[in-house]
């Protein structure tokens, strides 16, 4: 049967509606031009964020604001999630308009490499001509759009590579359970405070699913403006995901963060995405962090995960379940089920004993494992039912723990 972790709770969704300002919404015409390649890009990252589903029909279309000078805004959201970017544009006639956000960028993708050229017609439509495709698209009214959440002042400043690391390291630990709001997300926290001058402080995630937790932080990885306190919040899933996506794109830039009323705001380059916060308590997870596991194996990771993935080929279908079998100088890895037989793997280890058996999700050890990045990993444990603690031997400068609870047999 599975483990839980001894620090899992319940807690209610924030359902307070989105605030903030409305993108000025000139109506009448709006003529300007893009390049493929200019809009293509951002479009999509903004589908990743527009509900495919809604139930709000009007959710389903992104907001275009052509502004003098040369600069065209798009904006997409969800009402928890909302994406504000910029891309080069030549406007001729400024103003706002909605297109369907999927049906604009399947257009946008299959049209050759040329300017697209966007033209209302005043009576609800826009016509897009790239040389000899046409289209025209239905523009709903942009006044029945949500207002948009407005940034804060943001504070904070992390390179978005150091970002990106940390989250792609936390984020599968996060609970699948829709109904577990406070294990949907990533707790981040700021320690540190500037109250006279900036400051470097330690950026730390968390995640938990209340079987297995991630912890990842870095000292003097954040600078924190003059007059801030530290900082804790609790951010969905979904969002995380999507801030690793756009770190991706900028790795050697600097991110900016700050907590609104409601929401939490990052800003990459020219892109801001706003998130509403999760509501509710996160668990008391220093209370499950082992503090006297006294023996150790390191593993060589390449062949420990090879040896997984050989040996769960024949484990249950139902649990996963392997056992890690440890004696003087190696250990066993066994998986078995009724239906599939028996497979195991040894491998030679530094470990001078006690002899131990301990039990795993195969699943839980390899979604760790194939984010370590190290060349070794190491098992810190106490006895065969205390949960156990994993860690790269090699940081590269993270802290980066990984606590897992042993299956009982």
């Amino acid at each position: 049967m599975k483990e839980r972790l001894p620090c899992c709770g319940t807690a209610a969704h924030n359902g307070a509606p989105n605030t903030g300002i409305q993108l000025n919404q000139g109506l009448g015409a709006v003529e300007f031009s893009v390049t493929k390649a200019d809009i293509l890009k951002e479009l999509t990252y903004l589908n990743n964020v527009v509900e495919k589903k809604t139930t709000i029909p009007i959710l389903s279309n992104i907001l275009l604001r052509g502004e003098a000078g040369g600069v065209l805004t798009l904006a997409g959201t969800d009402l928890d999630a909302t994406l504000t970017t910029v891309c080069a544009a030549q406007v001729k006639h400024g103003g706002t308009a909605l297109l369907p956000a999927r049906r604009l960028f399947d257009i946008a993708r299959n049209l050759p490499d040329a300017d697209i050229h966007f033209k209302s017609d005043g009576s609800g439509n826009m016509n897009l001509t790239c040389e000899r495709s046409r289209f025209r698209l239905f523009s709903p009214a942009p006044e029945h759009y949500p207002s948009l959440p407005e940034p804060p002042e943001m504070p904070f400043v992390v390179a978005a590579g150091t970002v990106r690391t940390m989250i792609l390291r936390v984020l599968f630990a996060t609970s699948q359970e829709e109904s577990r709001y406070q294990l949907n997300g990533v707790q981040m926290v700021v320690s540190g405070q500037a109250p006279n001058a900036a400051q470097r402080g330690t950026l730390r995630l968390v995640a938990t699913d209340g079987h297995r937790l991630s912890l990842i932080e870095k000292p003097d990885s954040v600078t924190i403006g003059r007059g801030s306190c530290p900082l804790t919040l609790l951010i969905p899933r979904k969002t995380m995901a999507e801030i690793a996506r756009l770190a991706a794109d900028t790795t050697d830039a600097d991110m900016t963060f700050g907590q609104g009323e409601n929401h939490v705001f990052f800003r990459i380059g020219a892109r801001t995405f706003a998130s509403r916060l999760l509501a509710g308590q996160f668990p008391n997870y220093e209370m499950v962090m082992p503090k006297s596991n006294d023996k150790v194996i390191t593993f060589e990771t390449e062949r420990l995960v090879a040896a997984l993935k050989r040996v769960s080929v024949v484990a249950d279908e139902t649990t996963h379940a392997v056992k890690l079998h440890a004696t003087e100088g190696r250990v066993e890895i066994t998986a078995q089920s009724p239906e599939s037989g028996e497979a195991v793997e040894t491998l030679t280890v530094d470990y001078p004993g006690p002899t131990m058996t301990i039990t795993f999700n195969v699943g839980y050890l390899m979604d760790f494992l194939t984010v370590v990045h190290s060349s070794q990993t190491r098992f810190e444990f106490k006895d065969e039912i205390t949960q156990i603690q994993l860690r790269p031997v090699d940081g590269d400068g993270y802290d980066y723990r990984y606590v897992v609870m042993p299956m009982r047999a």
